[in-house]
């Protein structure tokens, strides 16, 4: 027989050290993140490519280190620890939980939620679910509007000096933004559309809404030989990464939790109908959270019917539009005082135009304070102050970096002067107490997790293999329809990621 190992074995000393070194990488990857964060001067797109090359070199090294399984900066943690307490949560309210599923159903899938889950809900838990898809429409979702200042998303906006034109949305640059005529009456028909399809097929209609203005911007981009009309589209679909283009902390936590109660959910209704789980564990890229699991036995999920698998499926989607409406409550709590206390806005320089004036003389991530002696805080106001300049006017600029003065130059040969700088305005956090820096944090925590729970839920409910939504339809639908409608899903999502990149 082996020697078993003890308190003094060599190996257990290695691999303690091992942990220490995976935590010392750990730290060190989070202080760089939290610094690449904040470094505009470098450039938008070296900042992201440095955020993933040091997130992928630090997960393959955490991997080796600790021997886990994943690949390319991906790190696989799992194990059976919570499994016990997802039992004890399917025994002792398993009614709660269908019931949260029927109900999710009817928020993903309107009236067409039926015959999915065949009869199986009550009448009330209808009413109740369409009432709510009403409500969140109506009611939820404008506040996205303040969720999305968490976002630095409006840095991948390119706004003209030129025209002072903004495309910044009034309530989600990751979901849609419209242009076309007649978006007058979309209020209504997104209402018409939530009630008969859910939220899966109001997804699925901004999505190709927004691929629709954008082939336009494209075709307009060619034939004026100018890819600013591209720039001026919001992405439909853009990264939301931690570190990147979210606050750090608040949104690594606000992802492990989003992507807890999501998994959790899926397990929970799996053993409620009894059927096995083989391990619970979370995805990593580097030591950012992208990914949690709760992985039953398929083969046992198969032999169900279809509607327990349905509700298996949705469990993670409606437990997300219950967490969306539970942070919602504390972020609004919180938003007077917030927006009153701890925000400033401003207009930032996004870049500068080669063979312009202001072509590397103002860096990107200056904040203009003031133009032609006009104090300026938005870009209305920026338009308004630089009415009056044309070509070989002087042009005073007053900065955080300085002071400074350019001679305007012509736009596309005409009178109208410009200096190149391509700008763009933005809410920012002056967190220069300690009060109002850990007010801040709970905010953006609060409302970090209102919006994600709400974007996880509905993107989860496309049509898109590896998504809960591709198996509910696959168990619905007829294998040709399915292939059609993720054909065009997954069309749209390429298109709406233009913009963005």
């Amino acid at each position: 027989m082996g020697k078993r190992a003890g308190a003094g074995d060599p190996a257990e000393h290695f691999l303690f050290y091992k942990r220490i070194a995976a935590v010392a990488i750990a730290l060190v990857v989070f202080a760089f993140i939290y610094l690449d964060y904040y470094a505009y001067y470098i450039g938008v797109i070296l900042q992201v490519v440095l955020a993933l090359a040091v997130l992928m070199a630090s997960g393959m090294a955490i991997k080796k280190l600790l021997s886990l399984k994943g690949g390319y900066g991906m790190v696989m943690l799992s194990g059976r620890h919570g499994i016990r307490e997802i039992d004890i949560l399917a025994k002792k309210y398993s009614h709660f939980w269908n019931l949260l599923a029927m109900w999710g159903m009817v928020l993903g899938f309107g009236l067409l939620s039926y015959p999915l889950i065949r009869g199986r809900a009550s009448k009330k838990v209808y009413a109740v679910g369409i009432i709510s898809n009403i409500l969140i429409l109506a009611f939820v979702l404008p506040f996205t509007s303040y969720a999305l200042l968490f976002i630095n998303i409006s840095r991948f906006n390119l706004i003209s000096s030129a025209e002072f034109s903004t495309t910044i949305p009034s309530i989600s640059a990751l979901v849609y933004n419209f242009t076309y005529p007649g978006a007058y009456y979309l209020e209504y028909v997104l209402k018409a559309i939530v009630i008969v399809t859910g939220f899966s097929g109001y997804i699925i209609a901004l999505l190709i809404a927004n691929a629709g203005t954008i082939v336009e911007a494209v075709i307009k981009s060619i034939s004026v030989n100018s890819i600013a009309p591209l720039h001026s589209q919001t992405p439909g679909v853009a990264p939301v990464i931690p570190g990147i283009d979210l606050p750090l902390f608040s949104g690594v936590l606000s992802l492990a939790i989003i992507l807890i109660i999501h998994e959790f959910s899926h397990g929970i209704l799996a053993r409620s109908f009894k059927v096995k789980l083989k391990s619970v564990g979370v995805l990593l890229f580097g030591v950012i959270p992208v990914g949690a699991f709760v992985e039953p036995d398929e083969r046992e999920v198969v032999k169900l019917k279809k509607d327990k698998q349905n509700r298996i499926f949705s469990a993670g989607v409606s437990s997300n539009f219950l967490a969306m409406i539970i942070f919602l409550i504390p972020m609004l709590i919180m938003l007077p005082y917030i927006l009153t206390n701890v925000y400033g806005h401003g207009v930032f320089v996004y870049s500068t135009t080669p063979g312009y004036p202001a072509y590397n003389v103002i860096k990107p991530g200056t904040e203009i304070l003031a133009w032609d002696g006009h104090h300026v805080s938005n870009l209305t106001q920026l338009e308004n102050a630089a009415v009056n300049d044309k070509v070989g006017s002087l042009v005073s600029i007053a900065a955080n970096t300085g002071n400074y003065t350019f001679v305007a130059k012509s736009y596309n040969g005409t009178s109208r002067g410009v200096v190149g700088v391509n700008l763009y305005e933005k809410y920012f956090p002056v967190t220069n107490t300690p009060l109002k820096g850990i007010a801040y944090f709970f905010y953006s925590l609060f409302g970090i997790s209102f919006m994600l729970n709400f974007l996880i839920a509905v993107v989860n409910l496309l049509p898109v293999p590896g998504f809960d939504g591709w198996r509910i339809y696959a168990n619905s639908l007829s294998k040709r329809t399915v292939n059609i409608l993720t054909a065009v899903v997954v069309i749209a999502l390429l298109l709406n990621i233009l913009p963005w990149i």
